[in-house]
């Protein structure tokens, strides 16, 4: 779906240091020229510097073997960046953010040796893929990542080999891989990596409650998002994301996503999402009574 990307990318645009052009690498499928030129009307209608390479197909070769998501491998396509993209410091950014932030200043930092950086947060024995992380040899009091922002130190990456090291470690561990790529990339460097402020990447889900930071990468992580059917009224929230995909150049009817038939289609395998928000809109509307 293109609004998710045009949001993300227009808000870290607009929110972007006036002195600073950002360059964009776009690992696109399925995009048709009219998709990519809209792409980048939304970004015109900004007014900041930026330009724009649109990574096609030909440039995604995924080692045989790795499990898919729903017969989906869109999710290791962040692991093929460092390869394709000619740049000291990258940020990789998935689609399902709002940048409320100024990201400037993670291209000035000293990463030293590490190389990548990513919010760190939880334990181990509480996430997803906590027992696959302690057959690896990890203890279960360490820290877990969320790989939906990845700041990439690119001569480091590549200086210790890393895109070896996760396809190995990757095609290796195919069988316990339950949170796919983010449980080869949490065993490699979640407990020897940069740590980014956790302003830039603050997980919003259905059950979140209390204030957020004004200046803060949005993560709507989980099922429903904001764009799935009903998620405007189910996601605490969801209106920021809203008024931003007015700012950008998706037409007006493809902004209903009721219309829209990969949205119906995606329901079916969301629907525990679906009960866990509606269960907590339910609960939490008891509470203040």
């Amino acid at each position: 779906m293109e609004a998710p990307l045009h949001v993300a990318a227009s808000s870290l645009l607009r929110n972007l240091r006036s002195d600073c052009t950002a360059r964009f690498y776009f690992l696109l499928t399925g995009f048709s020229e009219g998709d990519i030129d809209c792409l980048r009307r939304t970004l015109d209608k900004t007014g900041r510097s930026h330009s724009i390479r649109i990574l096609g197909a030909e440039n995604i070769h995924l080692p045989e073997g790795l499990p898919s998501l729903h017969g989906n491998f869109v999710i290791y396509y962040r692991l093929l960046l460092p390869d394709l993209v000619e740049e000291k410091r990258l940020l990789y950014l998935d689609c399902d953010l709002l940048v409320n932030v100024d990201v400037a200043p993670l291209f000035e930092i000293d990463m030293q040796n590490y190389p990548a950086g990513f919010v760190v947060y939880g334990a181990v024995r509480q996430s997803l893929d906590g027992a696959f992380q302690i057959s690896v040899g990890r203890s279960p009091d360490g820290l877990v990542l969320n790989d939906g922002v990845m700041l990439f130190n690119m001569p480091e990456w590549r200086r210790q080999r890393c895109s070896n090291a996760v396809w190995d470690f990757g095609l290796k561990h195919r069988d316990g891989l339950v949170s796919h790529e983010q449980s080869i990339l949490r065993a490699l460097f979640a407990d020897d990596c940069y740590r980014l402020g956790p302003e830039f990447n603050f997980s919003l889900t259905a059950d979140i409650s209390g204030e957020i930071p004004r200046g803060a990468i949005l993560h709507y992580v989980g099922s429903p998002k904001p764009w799935d059917i009903g998620g405007r009224l189910l996601l605490p929230y969801a209106d920021q994301w809203f008024a931003a995909l007015r700012d950008t150049a998706i037409p007006f009817a493809k902004r209903r996503f009721w219309l829209n038939q990969r949205s119906w289609a995606r329901l079916p395998r969301i629907l525990g999402g679906y009960r866990r928000a509606i269960r907590f809109r339910i609960h939490g509307f008891r509470g203040q009574q």
